[in-house]
Formats: structure tokens, sequence, C-alpha cells
């Protein structure tokens, strides 16, 4: 009697749950499949959530309502400095398979993709557009600047020190500025700073815009040039712009005049009359020294 009933028993929960299970493991496939399809175009930012791709692979996700690209921002127009102004390179999302840097509201975040957490936050990212040769990222929190390098092992700071302002000059080799050595201003002093030594070359009160191996520029109502010894250097020229391209060194005259020193010899140049222009820059290039006039080349120096 007992054996009828159990197996009665049996039969019934089987009639009953056989169904449910094959019901829940469809669901469960839908389910699994809209996972799967949720980000089907692989797009950064998606349905409230950052999407870390390296390549085709996913390394993981973060949740956020209000999250975008990041966009770099240029202070150097607020000087005097010769910068690089014609940067292209956007500021990926995804910097290696350990850092991503984005916006989550008005702040940047730079957030570890293995550990889940944000180790560094910002107001500001300044790049120039283009690579450098250490991989420097300048971050902004309120008013200063801070310097940080990028590599497979995530960020870091380079120096333990933050600034007023920081550049790096046009100095520009194979596509890449060189990072080397950077312009910074702290407490109305400026500096060139080593960043492979991690130390000051020259300091002044006035502002540095330029430097090269023999001399640096600084301005103050006017251009000047000093060596290393703070010995000014052509100082009966009138100039109107100064700039230096590896070992060249570049003075416009209020004339329009071009005068070309090699080195640093200062005995031995070369002159050219320029056309009118609102904006000129040097560009070192495979070619030789571009001159830019309002961003287009006017001509090309060949070096010797």
């Amino acid at each position: 009697m007992y054996d009828k009933l159990t197996s009665k028993i049996i039969i019934v929960l089987l009639v009953i749950f056989i169904p449910l299970s094959i019901i829940g493991l469809l669901n469960h496939k839908e389910d699994s499949l809209q996972t799967i399809d949720k980000n089907p175009n692989k797009e950064v930012f998606y349905n409230n959530k950052v999407y870390f791709y390296q390549g085709d692979e996913l390394l993981g996700t973060y949740i956020c309502q209000n999250c975008k690209k990041t966009e770099t921002v240029i202070d150097d127009s607020n000087y005097h400095t010769n910068y690089y102004k014609y940067g292209t390179d956007e500021l990926s999302t995804v910097q290696n398979s350990i850092l991503a840097i984005f916006n989550e509201g008005d702040k940047i975040e730079f957030y570890n993709i293995v550990s889940q957490k944000k180790v560094m936050e910002f107001d500001a990212i300044k790049t120039y557009n283009i690579a450098n040769n250490n991989n420097l990222y300048f971050g902004k929190i309120e008013n200063f600047w801070q310097i940080m390098e990028i590599n497979e092992a995530g960020a870091k700071s380079v120096i333990n020190d933050s600034f007023d302002y920081i550049a790096i000059p046009n100095h520009i080799e194979n596509n890449i500025l060189n990072s080397d050595k950077l312009i910074v201003k702290k407490n109305n002093n400026w500096e060139i700073l080593d960043i492979i030594n991690k130390e000051s070359i020259i300091s002044n009160s006035y502002e540095i815009v330029d430097f090269n191996e023999y001399y640096y520029i600084v301005y103050n109502n006017g251009y000047q040039i000093y060596d290393y010894n703070n010995i000014e250097i052509l100082p009966n020229i009138i100039k109107s712009y100064v700039a230096t391209v590896n070992d060249y060194l570049f003075i416009i005259s209020n004339s329009n005049t071009l005068f070309i020193y090699k080195e640093n010899n200062i005995t031995n140049y070369e002159t050219m009359t320029l056309p009118e222009y609102t904006e000129i820059d040097f560009i070192n290039s495979a070619e030789g020294i571009k001159i830019m006039l309002d961003k287009n080349l006017y001509q090309t120096i060949a070096p010797n």
C-alpha cells in the first residue's frame, strides 16, 4: 500500500517539476543570451556602464550613469610657451590591461580594471594630444598640476610635488615629444625640471618659454635669451619671438626678419624676411625644420 502511494507521489512530483525545470533552463539560456548581447557593438559607454575592451577582449565593466570619454585640455595659450599645437590623438579610455581613464560627472577617474578601484582623481588632464617619450600625463587638482607616468603597471606619480603650471616644450623627435625636461612654475618661480634625474636645471623669476642645450629663453615684457651661466645673449636684437629646435635658435625681429643661429655660435647666422602672419611655429621633422605660419607650412629648412 505504501509502495503504491509513494509511487503515485513520485509520479505527481515528476509531472510538476520536470516542466518547471525545462522552463527554468530555457529562461536561463535566454538570460545568458541577453547578457552576452547587451553591448552588441562593443561600445565603451553603453547602457549606464563603462566597458573596458582591449581589442575584442572585455576586461571588465564599471556601473555609471553619468560617465563619458575624457577630453584633454591645453592651458599653454595663457602663457608664452613654445608648445606643440598640432596634436590629434584622442585620450584612450582603456590605457592598458590595468588602467582606464574616464569622466564620472565632472571628475576624471584613473580606474584600476583589475582591482576594480579608483586610484587617482583629477579635475583636468593635459597630454598635448601626442605621445611623449616618458609617457607623462599631467593631472590638475583644483589649481595645481601633478606629473604622472602611465605604464603597464598602471599610473604613478613621477615627482612628489605639484605646480601652478607644467609644460612640455615643442621639442619633437620622430613624431614624439621629448619630455625629459619640462618647464614648471611654482610660487612665481620658473624652472627647467629634469625628469630623468629629478632635479632643477635652472630657475628664474621670469617666465621660461623654451630652451635647448646651450640657451634658455624667458619672457619679461619681451623675449630674452640666457646661457646656463645666466649671461644674456644677443641683448641688442629686438625680439618679437624666440624659439629653439634642437641646436638651432630662431629669433624674429620686429621687422619680420628671421635670424637663424646654429649651436652656440652667435656670430654666424642666416636671415630670412617673412611675410605677414599672426602665429609662427618651428617644428622638427624628418624633412627638416618646418616654418609654420598660421599653421600652414611656409618653408622647410634642411639643417646641414
